[in-house]
């Protein structure tokens, strides 16, 4: 089994799989234990551009900013690497809408509460709602659509930016 992250101990693991019908004498590699990832107060300590609020010049990406999951953390490196790009060339930093996925993630981890703050991956519970009542299948279509909108529009905004900002000496 992947992912399975337990407090119990081998000996227990081991008593509760042999139960499973065709594990009853099943050997076992590798049994599994609890992890923790560490992660900073971001609320407390990030920008929105993933700037560290009191050193502006460091930036942070991935699991140590309060996401969960690869994509996310990868997500996250990404706009931090298009941040400190701007921030080099003097441009003003856009996040993403709170509307996309990303930029959902980023304002959670910015303006959760820092009290209570816990990791979080993407889910279509961070998003803002539509404006209207719309259900299922079609609501998830919808913010999606949304989503993908607002994220070509901030793309196309940093690429003008950086485009209008790069010297003839860049490459």
């Amino acid at each position: 089994m992947v992912g399975f992250q337990t407090k119990l101990n081998w000996e227990e693991q081991k008593r509760i799989f042999r139960m499973i019908p065709g594990l009853g004498k099943a050997e076992f590699a590798r049994l599994g234990s609890l992890h923790r990832n560490t992660f900073i107060n971001s609320p407390r300590l990030l920008r929105e551009s993933l700037q560290v609020k009191n050193h502006p010049r460091i930036f942070l990406a991935g699991q140590i900013t309060g996401v969960e999951g690869y994509v996310e953390s990868a997500a996250v490196g990404l706009l931090a690497g298009v941040s400190a790009s701007m921030r080099i060339r003097g441009v003003r930093m856009i996040t993403p809408s709170p509307a996309t996925v990303l930029g959902s993630l980023v304002h959670y981890i910015t303006h959760a509460n820092p009290v209570t703050f816990q990791p979080m991956n993407a889910n279509f519970g961070l998003l803002p709602p539509l404006g209207k009542r719309v259900k299922g299948t079609q609501k998830r279509r919808l913010l999606a659509k949304r989503g993908l909108k607002d994220i070509e529009r901030w793309r196309d905004s940093v690429e003008e930016y950086s485009s209008s900002n790069l010297s003839s000496s860049d490459p």
